[in-house]
């Protein structure tokens, strides 16, 4: 039968281990504070002085990373805004994560972004280090029959006649890579979106297709309601 003290230094191996095999940095750092702090017990109760002080010391820099990692001013993480004459970077970067962004955006497409452009939007990047982490398409309630997908004519004519199109930004894709989910980035996006349209965005729009569940429960999540449905589609909705 394992011992109590024993099972500890189990529970902290074990959280140690699978900490180094998760790709977001958040995730890591978070399994691994929690295998250190757990051998910093270990340690004391077992009168191990160099296990204490290693994990205690391991502790502090999680959790200085974390704090890093989830402030604004301090994660390094910003988005900067782009015409359609600048997308190269975003082209490079659809390439390379074309069939993540596809998990979570089933209705993405090229056609989709050219589109975004097409109706006076714009692309927002992500950018870690000077290197593309994330982005997102920007744009107005598009004008009746600006759009190739006859179920978003649809389903934006229901905003046109029945909510706020003049007061509100639809973001029909925000994507970030694995490493770099989880920190509250989507709020930077948002304070981008308030500065380039100062006093006449009230309302963030979402159109998403019936099977794109990751999005819906990263909208849920970060405040967004669903309302109105149409033809596969339903829109979420928050206000700034």
């Amino acid at each position: 039968m394992v011992e109590p003290l024993e099972l500890i230094g189990y529970v902290a191996s074990f959280f140690v281990a699978i900490s180094l095999v998760m790709s977001s940095f958040l995730a890591l750092r978070v399994l691994n504070l929690i295998g250190a702090v757990a051998f910093v017990v270990y340690g004391a109760l077992l009168g191990s002085i160099p296990v204490l002080i290693t994990n205690g010391f391991i502790a502090v820099i999680d959790i200085y990373f974390l704090v890093r990692m989830v402030r604004p001013d301090l994660n390094g993480v910003r988005y900067i805004r782009i015409t359609e004459d600048r997308r190269g970077q975003l082209d490079d970067f659809i390439d390379s994560c074309g069939d993540d962004i596809l998990r979570f955006f089933p209705d993405f497409s090229r056609q989709r972004l050219l589109e975004c452009f097409q109706i006076g939007g714009s692309v927002y990047l992500a950018l870690k280090d000077l290197s593309v982490v994330g982005f997102a398409m920007v744009h107005p309630v598009p004008p009746s029959g600006s759009l190739e997908d006859q179920r978003l004519e649809a389903l934006f004519q229901r905003v046109r006649d029945d909510y706020y199109p003049e007061q509100s930004v639809v973001i029909p894709v925000d994507y970030i890579v694995r490493r770099y989910r989880g920190l509250g980035l989507v709020q930077h996006l948002h304070r981008e979106i308030v500065t380039h349209h100062p006093g006449e965005t009230k309302f963030i729009l979402a159109p998403v297709p019936g099977n794109a569940l990751k999005h819906r429960r990263f909208l849920e999540r970060t405040g967004f309601k669903g309302t109105t449905e149409e033809q596969g589609y339903q829109l979420y909705a928050r206000s700034l």
